[in-house]
Parts: structure tokens; C-alpha cells; sequence
């Protein structure tokens, strides 16, 4: 009988120590951070000039190329809305349909990351002021599993 209450009573000790392991909260929605590479970026003068893509004739002096990692932090995944540089008027908007076409995809699973290739001309050839040097601020918007809107702002730096 001695024996039984013994082992009992380490039984119930073992049961009211529980587990040692804190529990992790959950979190309320996505965070995000986006970084280029490289940054600074050297522009390279475009020779004789750079045409615009978008079939308005316009010429441009310099291009740059890097990598836009977007990556989520919290352990909320989600999807990338668009991807708009706002140093320029008008505003470069890569929509989802040019995410996904560039990067495979849209989506951004908990804790994942996504690799958006940019190349990007500008300088207008016939703006005489037009700068080598700019920093080009990148608004990434993304709404997450949850539903909620998300974004976060990077810049490039041009040299």
C-alpha cells in the first residue's frame, strides 16, 4: 500500500509540474520588411538611350536592375496586392498579374519570402537636370491570411 501511495504521489507531482514549454501567442496579422539588393545600386548610362516600355516614345538616360525580397515575419502568410515605386509621376505600378509573372507567384507563406527582379530606366534624355543619383521610395501592398491590409516602404538608392 506503501508502495501505491508513493507512486501516486509522484504521479500527481509529475502531472501538477506540467509542461515546461511557453506557449507562443498568435499573431493578430502579417508582418512585413523589403529590402533590395544591391543598395546603393550603380546606374548604368543607357547607349544611345533607353526606350520606355510603354510605347510612348519617351527616351531615358540610366537603368538599373536588382532584387526586391519581400518577407513576412510574423507566421501570417498572404498576397501581394502591388508593388508601386513612388518616386516618379506617374507612380511604377507592378500589379499581382505582373508579380506573379515576374516572381512565379503572389503569395508569401508565414515566415516566407518573395523575390520580385526589377529593372527600372529613367532621366528623361531631353530633361538636361535629370539626376543620376535618386532614391526611389517602394510601397509593397499586401493583405494577409486573415484579411487584414498590410504594407511596408523601402528605398533604392541610385549612384
Amino acid at each position: 500500500m506503501a508502495k501505491r501511495l508513493g507512486l501516486l504521489a509522484v504521479l500527481a507531482f509529475a502531472v501538477a509540474c506540467g509542461s515546461s514549454t511557453p506557449t507562443t501567442p498568435t499573431p493578430a496579422q502579417a508582418n512585413l520588411s523589403a529590402t533590395m539588393t544591391p543598395n546603393p545600386v550603380t546606374a548604368t548610362v543607357c547607349s544611345p538611350s533607353c526606350p520606355a516600355t510603354d510605347g510612348s516614345g519617351r527616351l531615358f538616360q540610366w537603368r538599373v536592375q536588382g532584387t526586391l525580397t519581400i518577407q513576412e515575419n510574423a507566421g501570417v502568410g498572404g498576397t501581394i496586392n502591388s508593388i508601386t515605386v513612388t518616386a516618379f509621376n506617374p507612380q511604377i505600378i507592378y500589379t499581382s498579374d505582373v508579380i506573379a509573372q515576374r516572381s512565379g507567384t503572389t503569395r508569401i507563406a508565414a515566415k516566407g519570402a518573395l523575390l520580385f527582379p526589377v529593372t527600372i530606366i529613367y532621366g528623361l534624355v531631353d530633361n538636361p537636370a535629370a539626376s543620376r543619383s535618386i532614391v526611389m521610395p517602394f510601397l509593397v501592398s499586401f493583405t494577409d491570411d486573415r484579411g487584414n491590409s498590410v504594407s511596408t516602404v523601402m528605398q533604392w538608392a541610385t549612384n
